[in-house]
């Protein structure tokens, strides 16, 4: 092999192993985008909730539809983007990644979790307050 030759394989190397390290970074960041929004998407679920509870004597409602008139569009309660819809009339138990773990909680009761993401394991507090696995963070933390 000639010098020149070596000195193209240990390049071509070289572009190699960064482009894979380049890949690998910009996955992750995505990942942590997509965490990021999840954990964004469940405190508006949350906040909605608690709207819910302030005309119905404080407790969270049972399930996401009956609090469709607190939320915009059910598609903040997909993180799969291929599964979201954007109508109530097309909503069901195939279009969310989220699920209610304490149907009716009291909205002072802010150690028990109301809402759950499947997907990210994010957990939604009463409080508006969001546990991502590390700490508990709430909207503006």
């Amino acid at each position: 092999m000639t010098r020149h030759m070596r000195r193209f394989v240990v390049l071509a190397v070289i572009i190699a192993v960064l482009g894979i390290a380049v890949v690998l970074h910009l996955s992750r960041a995505a990942r942590h985008a997509r965490s990021l929004n999840c954990a964004s998407s469940i405190v508006s679920v949350c906040f909605g909730g608690r709207l819910w509870a302030e005309e119905h004597e404080g407790y969270f409602p049972t399930n996401f539809l009956m609090m469709s008139n607190e939320l915009n569009t059910p598609k903040i309660l997909c993180c799969i983007p291929e599964r979201r819809v954007s109508t109530w009339s097309q909503f069901g138990p195939r279009n969310t990644t989220y699920e209610v773990v304490t149907p009716g909680v009291d909205k002072t009761n802010t150690n028990a979790v109301f809402v759950r993401c499947t997907v990210h394991g994010h957990l939604g507090y009463p409080d508006t307050t969001v546990f991502d696995g590390k700490r508990r963070r709430g909207k503006f933390d």
